[in-house]
């Protein structure tokens, strides 16, 4: 009877822990582990990592728009911009700037040379983004300034002209530089000329003309003569016309105007690379620009005066504004009419 008792307790305690462990298995197959989400970053993307100017002239500027994206899942701040060369500049939001995911700001660089030559800088750019500081890098080449007008016709004659009565020719004023132009002032030498149609201050862009009238009103009788003076700051020598004309007090004729001369002129190309190149003429006073810096291997001197000699000379220019010596020299005899 004992035997028999202890016999169906053991059995039922061996059942117990087969249905204990059968629910821990249960239990146990059923748990599950759910992953961590990887945290908000931000993240920066550059519209480039370098910007090239070109050539500028000193006194001048050029400009580049740079775009900075947020990329990332999380606001990225910009702590800072900072370039390493004077001749170059940006402008833009201040800092510290928050950008939001998906959205961009934009800075304006600028390259305003002061020293000819060729130019290089780098932007860095600090912000809370893992791969900071990001760096852009920027390069240029200033070139000379160079100053020249080019005045069409270079002297007038009234030729007889009544006296009381008045007389216009056009005169044109060619901007023939690289760089702006003002004229501050006009000044008239000589009894009965004078000129309109052009104030002081008028400014003149590279390639730009304008067009005036020099007039003549003799108040006596016989020969006058003179000079209208274009003067400019930019100008290390002023520009002038030459005029002339004859006051008579009954109307003659004038004679024939002389039939204009001019002179062409053609070189060969420079074995070397350049960025152009410029004519030099020599009116009796030495050799002086009669251009910028032209691309061409030709150039038409259409400002030479009946009588005169003149000689011209070429030199290369390459892109940082240094010229080569003169070529051999080709002298012009202008016949009298």
């Amino acid at each position: 009877m004992f035997s028999r008792f202890s016999n169906y307790r053991s059995t039922g305690s061996i059942a117990v822990a087969a249905s204990l462990l059968v629910i821990a298995l249960a239990v146990a197959g059923c748990a599950s582990v759910t992953p961590r989400s990887a945290p908000s970053q931000p993240a920066i993307s550059l519209s480039a990592t370098s910007f090239n100017f070109n050539t500028v002239v000193i006194g001048q500027s050029s400009t580049q728009t740079l775009h900075i994206t947020n990329t990332g899942s999380a606001p990225l701040t910009i702590n800072s911009l900072t370039l390493n060369s004077s001749q170059f500049s940006f402008t833009g939001p201040a800092f510290p700037r928050t950008i939001l995911p998906a959205q961009a700001v934009g800075y304006t660089i600028s390259f305003a040379p002061t020293t000819a030559g060729s130019a290089s800088a780098s932007v860095q750019i600090t912000s809370n983004a893992s791969n900071s500081p990001a760096s852009v890098s920027l390069a240029g080449v200033a070139e000379k300034a160079f100053a020249a007008v080019q005045v069409t016709p270079s002297s007038i004659s009234f030729g007889n002209l009544k006296l009381q009565s008045t007389a216009t020719q056009n005169v044109t004023v060619k901007n023939t530089g690289d760089i702006n132009i003002t004229i501050s002032g006009i000044t008239v030498a000589g009894a009965g000329f004078g000129y309109s149609s052009l104030s002081p201050g008028f400014l003149l862009a590279p390639n730009q003309s304008v067009t005036f009238q020099i007039w003549f009103r003799p108040q006596a009788g016989g020969s006058a003569s003179g000079n209208i003076t274009i003067l400019s700051s930019n100008l290390a020598t002023p520009a002038s016309i030459s005029v002339s004309g004859d006051g008579v007090t009954t109307s003659t004729p004038a004679p024939p105007s002389p039939m204009p001369h001019s002179v062409v002129l053609s070189w060969g190309a420079s074995s070397s690379s350049v960025a152009g190149y410029r004519v030099y003429r020599d009116d009796g006073s030495g050799l002086s620009p009669l251009t910028s810096v032209i691309p061409d291997l030709t150039y038409t001197d259409t400002t030479v005066v009946s009588g005169s000699t003149y000689r011209y000379a070429v030199t290369s220019v390459d892109a940082l504004g240094d010229e080569s010596p003169f070529s051999n020299e080709a002298t012009a005899v202008i016949p009298t009419p």
